[in-house]
């Protein structure tokens, strides 16, 4: 089964993918339906998978610069088209802004 995960995603959603292939991450339709089938509600699958991207985004970042979650101000909003990711104010729409907000803490 090919679930459409592309359904309502971020504009930004192939920039935050090409951030995950520089460490060979991908959520796969599985990481995405094990979610789903949680959820007590209808889900909306792309919400679930830009979930998961940021998420590991985020995570790749704090490996990246050896700093805690905990120590940063991680700001992730998903709704649809209307999806975020900004570290300590620094909006993430695209590979370069990640790499520029790596370099600012290592």
């Amino acid at each position: 089964m090919h679930l459409n995960i592309y359904d309502n995603c971020s504009s930004v959603i192939e920039e935050w993918e090409e951030i995950l292939e520089r460490y060979d991450d991908h959520p796969s339709e599985d990481d995405v339906w094990e979610i789903a089938k949680e959820s007590k509600e209808l889900p909306i699958l792309g919400n679930i998978y830009q979930s998961l991207i940021l998420e590991r985004i985020v995570s790749h970042f704090c490996e990246e610069t050896g700093l805690d979650e905990e120590a940063l101000d991680i700001f992730i909003f998903v709704n649809s088209y209307d999806t975020h990711l900004r570290i300590d104010g620094k909006s993430i729409y695209s590979v370069q802004d990640y790499l520029d907000c790596i370099k600012l803490y290592k």
